[in-house]
């Protein structure tokens, strides 16, 4: 615990960690009974981490006000851009196949209800473009 630590005010969860330290202690045979509630007392009293600091100085672990318990708070780490997900242009991509499968086939069914084979040379082109595209 840093010095300037020490007059840091304390809350309910801090105050509850050290009860059920007091707790272990007590079953590991470290404290008695009476000397538990007297610790308990204080803990319930404690408004500073120095206050909860002293009810422990002479026990060892769990200690709930030693440096080396307190872990730290991890930080956000921004996630990098897979090149498997696009970010944009998703939809758009799939309207374009969209619409270029539905010319095809309307090109398609033109030629073979009119019986004029120079309506197949759209889609042709249609196909070559695409193929040199991708």
């Amino acid at each position: 615990m840093a010095p300037s630590d020490g007059n840091v005010r304390i809350g309910t969860s801090e105050r509850e960690e050290a009860v059920r330290a007091l707790a272990e202690h007590m079953t590991q045979g470290r404290l008695d009974v009476s000397e538990y509630d007297q610790r308990v007392a204080l803990v319930v009293a404690a408004k500073t981490r120095a206050e909860l600091a002293v009810i422990f100085e002479d026990l060892p672990e769990p200690n709930p006000m030693r440096e080396h318990r307190r872990t730290p708070v991890p930080v956000p780490v921004p996630a990098e851009a897979s090149p498997l997900v696009e970010k944009s242009g998703g939809n758009a991509k799939a309207i374009i196949i969209g619409f270029v499968v539905f010319s095809v086939a309307a090109i398609i069914t033109v030629t073979a209800i009119l019986g004029e084979w120079w309506a197949l040379i759209p889609a042709f082109l249609i196909v070559v473009v695409l193929a040199i595209a991708s």
